[in-house]
Formats: structure tokens, sequence, C-alpha cells
């Protein structure tokens, strides 16, 4: 009877402690999908959302609330979790979230980062961003990659180190550049006559514009190949990696480089 005891008894704890185990997983879970960083708000059309990185990706995608929404989830080392942080800082002009290193770190109105000490980057954190269509954004990361989605307006996006990549856009004024990845672009639209460029040192550049384009056009590539499907006049020199050309009726610019890597310029089928 005693040995009957001692076994439920057993049981029991064992069935408690398996549930325990079973419940900090959950919570852990919870908290990792929820992200360690949030801000969301309601800004004034016009205005400008930056979001600016050292390690670690940028999502951007339309709000379907009307509101900006911003989550910033952690990764690496969680040892190193307590090191990296994110803030958010409203502007006359907007909102700027950044990411800051170590206590007495900071970051001002023109995206430079402060650094109080160098310290190694052993987490990093990606941000997930909704931002409404009446608004514009400025995205850029150190290390990481940068996804624009559905942006609208005055369009940038760069990164040092990882590619850039810009899907269903409806653009005045677009800037994108990276020094190590690739570049891809779709246009869905374009408005006003601001200009359009896109610049990477080591990697390909592949666009998609609408078939109702115009715009003067310059490609260069240093090592690769150029390529457009678009009827072109010549205004200057051609050869197979440099070409300055009309498009349509010409306008506005639209510069597209790389130094090694090639440059695809397509039309909307």
């Amino acid at each position: 009877m005693t040995i009957v005891n001692r076994m439920s008894i057993g049981n029991r704890a064992a069935v408690l402690a398996g549930a325990l185990s079973l419940a900090a997983v959950s919570m852990a879970g919870a908290q990792t999908s929820g992200g360690d960083f949030h801000w969301s708000k309601s800004l004034p059309s016009g205005d400008r959302v930056r979001v600016s990185n050292i390690s670690g990706d940028i999502t951007v995608t339309p709000s379907t609330n009307g509101q900006v929404s911003v989550v910033g989830i952690k990764r690496g080392d969680r040892d190193a979790y307590g090191d990296v942080h994110a803030v958010a800082e409203e502007r006359s002009d907007g909102v700027e979230i950044c990411v800051i290193y170590g206590d007495g770190d900071r970051c001002d109105e023109d995206n430079d980062y402060h650094r109080s000490r160098h310290r190694g980057e052993d987490a990093r954190i990606d941000f997930q961003v909704a931002v409404p269509a009446n608004l514009m954004v400025s995205a850029s990361s150190v290390s990481g990659d940068v996804k624009l989605t559905g942006t609208q307006g005055d369009i940038r996006a760069s990164s040092v180190s990882g590619d850039v990549h810009l899907d269903h856009l409806h653009a005045t004024s677009l800037h994108a550049t990276t020094v190590s990845g690739d570049i891809d672009a779709q246009m869905d639209a374009l408005g006003g006559s601001g200009d359009l460029e896109f610049e990477t040192v080591s990697g390909d550049v592949g666009l998609e514009m609408p078939q109702a384009l115009d715009a003067d056009l310059r490609m260069s590539t240093v090592s690769g190949s150029i390529d457009s499907d678009y009827p072109l006049t010549v205004n200057g020199g051609m050869s197979r990696r440099s070409l300055d050309a009309r498009i349509g009726k010409g306008g506005r610019r639209l510069a597209i480089s790389t130094v090694s890597g090639d440059v695809r310029l397509r039309s909307t089928k």
C-alpha cells in the first residue's frame, strides 16, 4: 500500500513537472512570436517613417488599420540580448526607429549612430513594419536585407551587406543602394517626376517597370552585362557595359549601376 502511494506521488510529480516544462516552453514561444519591441501610432499624411538597423533585416508591408506598427524581434545569442535595444524617436516630420547598443548610445536626426563603446554584435533585431499608404518610408540596415512591399511616394532603401527587395511599389521618386548584395524592384506605378536610382557595388540589379515609361536612362556595369527590353533612343555612347538613352518621351532620371554584376530592365507584361 505504501509502495503504491509513493508511486502515485511520483507519477503526480512527474506529470506536474512535465506540465510546468510545457508551460515554460509555451510562454517562451509566445514571447518570441510576440516580439521584443513594439511601437504603433497614427501619423499625419505625408510624414516619413525611418527605420535604421545595424544588424538585422527590415520588412515593410502595407498597414491594414491606418497606423504605423513596428515589431522588433531579437535573434542570435540570448546572453547578448540585453546589449541591443530598439527605440522610437518622434520627429517633426514623422518617426525614426533605430537600434542602439549599450546604455550610452543614441541616434540623432541624421540617422547617425553614436556609440559609447564598441562591443560585439552577437544579437540582432529583425524589424517587421506596417505603414499606411499615405506615409513615406526610409529603411536602412548595415548588415541585413531590406524588403519593401506596397510602399508609396518618395522611397529610400539601403543596405551595406544585404539584398534590397522592392515589390509592388507606387513611387514618385526612389533611391535604392547596397554595397554587397542584389537589388530587385517591381514598380506597379510611377507618379511625379522624381529620380529613380538603383546602385550596388557587388551584385545584380533587376528592375521591372510599367510599360508606359518616360525616362532618361543610364545603365552601367564594370564586370557584367546590361540588357533592356524597352525601345531606346540612344543619346550618347553605347557598349556592352554602359548605355545612355531615352525611353519614351524622356524626362525623369533612371540610373541603374553596378560594379560587379548584371543589369536588367524589364517592362511589365
